[in-house]
């Protein structure tokens, strides 16, 4: 299991959905969906709710339009 935090933006402002996914990739339970002020926000809940479930790592997709290069993100997920 993991827990994937998904950033866009919105006219609303910055979105962040939080889903919790089996081994297979398929979403379990309901996503948590919220307005947030900031991607160090975002992270920090999906840090919470990973640790919450005794998960040692998160995945970041970013949608936003501020995200760096493709060479300055991990390919894989964040540690905790």
């Amino acid at each position: 299991m993991f827990v994937r935090l998904r950033l866009e933006e919105t006219r609303e402002g910055l979105v962040a959905t939080i889903t919790q996914r089996g081994d297979d990739g398929k979403i379990t339970g309901r996503p948590s969906i919220f307005l947030v002020r900031g991607k160090e926000e975002a992270k920090q809940r999906a840090k919470a709710i990973a640790r919450a479930l005794g998960i040692k790592t998160y995945g970041v997709v970013d949608k936003t339009s501020s995200r760096g290069p493709p060479s300055d993100r991990p390919a894989t997920g964040n540690r905790i």
